[in-house]
């Protein structure tokens, strides 16, 4: 994971990404990926089990289908937050002045063999490169993902979000957090600015951090591999670009204080911009079989074959206004 990082441009510098509160504030150390929550990593396979019943109606098929032996077994690191990359110990492949290399080995009962993992910093200007390699065992499909995280504004409503083109938004099926998530579980939207709320109407979703505290999950399906996001507050815009055929979905993780247990004890405060090949982060099963998003024809999965490794470039710039 990325943990520290500043971006200059002429004598101005920045700080866009996220880490989570309580690494450094004497809260014990929290177990998997909640324990080195930082800035931005890869996600193969993206997502964590949900139980079928947690979910709506037009989704507790999709939760509840048996993987398909074409797909190869799950196995236990399939079933991890975000899977074994988050949690994996990486080695160095090699380094320069602008570039790293590391490399991560999959367990052996995986179908995933081996991840690697380009990040360079561009010497002509702020942005950050990456590449993503992504080598199977045996031919199989994952569900993946890629996670940076910004750190929220704390002004409400500072941070503009403005999509590439997508086809449709969906909300989370489940309502990320029980009693708490005011987004209409599973509805279909077309427009960032008009999501549709459970108690009725819509509200925008394209100006956080929100007034009041929550937790959301929308999905941006069959989005064009950009988006743009602007900090009114500090006059400076950052912008994501993915290959979006690898990827072809946006996942925004808005999370707003909503979280009152530990260790998220109501503080935190950021957003994951997050391109999937996913259903949500529902984990592997529902991303491997039928659901409401592939039904409109967006991929939510990504097949690898062994000898033919799948890879996904990105880049995260700094835009000043």
């Amino acid at each position: 994971m990325l943990s520290g990082v500043t971006l200059r441009s002429g004598t101005r510098c920045v700080a866009p990404f996220y880490e989570a509160p309580w690494l450094d504030d004497g809260t014990p150390e929290q177990a998997g990926l909640l324990g080195q929550l930082r800035s931005e990593f890869p996600c193969v396979p993206f997502g964590v089990p949900y139980a079928p019943e947690a979910v709506v109606d037009g989704w507790r098929k999709s939760l509840a289908a048996p993987v398909d032996e074409r797909d190869a077994s799950l196995d236990e690191s399939d079933d991890l937050l975000h899977g074994y990359a988050c949690v994996g110990e990486w080695s160095l492949v090699r380094q320069t002045d602008f570039a790293i290399e590391i490399a991560l080995e999959y367990p052996l009962a995986s179908s995933i063999a081996r991840l690697v993992r380009v990040i360079r910093a561009d010497p002509n200007g702020p942005a950050i490169d990456f590449s993503l390699k992504v080598e199977a065992r045996r031919k199989t499909r994952r569900p993946m993902g890629l996670h940076p995280n910004l750190a929220l504004p704390s002004i409400a409503g500072a941070l503009r979000i403005q999509p590439g083109a997508f086809r449709f938004g969906v909300a989370h099926p489940a309502g990320p957090e029980p009693g708490v998530s005011r987004a209409a579980p599973g509805a279909v939207f077309e427009q960032l600015d008009q999501v549709p709320l459970r108690a009725g109407g819509t509200a925008a979703f394209d100006r956080l951090p929100f007034a009041h505290d929550t937790e959301e999950i929308i999905q941006l399906c069959g989005i064009d591999g950009s988006v743009v996001l602007t900090d009114d507050a500090s006059s400076v815009a950052y912008r994501l670009t993915w290959d979006a055929s690898v990827l072809p979905s946006l996942l925004l993780w808005v999370s707003n204080r909503g979280r009152t247990y530990r260790p998220w004890n109501g503080r935190n405060l950021c957003l994951g911009v997050e391109p999937v090949a996913s259903a949500f982060e529902l984990g592997c099963r529902p991303s491997l079989s039928a659901n409401p998003i592939n039904a409109r024809g967006i991929p939510t999965a990504v097949p690898v074959d062994p000898g033919q490794p799948v890879e996904i470039a990105y880049r995260f710039e700094v835009l000043m206004e």
